[in-house]
């Protein structure tokens, strides 16, 4: 099944080439960089999921402040940077294999919580509020 789901996700890939060659090298990195996370399914679950936690617990230090610009930015790479995640998450039918996935996650997500806190305790991206 993994398999099947790695090849639909390369089909879809190719057919993005358009003839333009740097939109050629852009779908050759493409393909590559999720041939990879394929591979390397629990590495990529485990630092996205850190890089994921980070990135929503700064979104939401940035919605308290009214950090209005790095609010929107914060908010819409937050679902793209889960996609890898929720597309092996809901393909794979082994709820060992979804558990498993999880406790990856569920892991990756305290180290990315407590860094988040470790950097705001140092003062870094620390701000004002926007609105007085």
């Amino acid at each position: 099944m993994e398999e099947q789901s790695s090849q639909y996700s390369f089909t879809i890939l190719q057919k993005l080439h358009i003839g333009n060659t740097s939109t050629g090298n852009i779908v050759m990195s493409l393909t590559s960089v999720w041939g990879w996370m394929n591979d390397h399914k629990y590495t990529t679950v485990f630092f996205s999921g850190v890089l994921i936690d980070f990135w929503a617990n700064w979104y939401q230090y940035a919605i308290m402040h009214d950090w209005i610009i790095l609010q929107a930015f914060l908010g819409f790479f937050l679902p793209i940077l889960n996609f890898p995640f929720i597309h092996w998450f809901i393909d794979e039918k082994d709820i060992k294999e979804r558990f498993r996935l999880t406790l990856i996650a569920c892991v990756s997500m305290v180290i990315g919580s407590t860094l988040m806190l470790l950097m705001v305790r140092a003062g870094l991206g620390v701000g004002t509020d926007m609105i007085p």
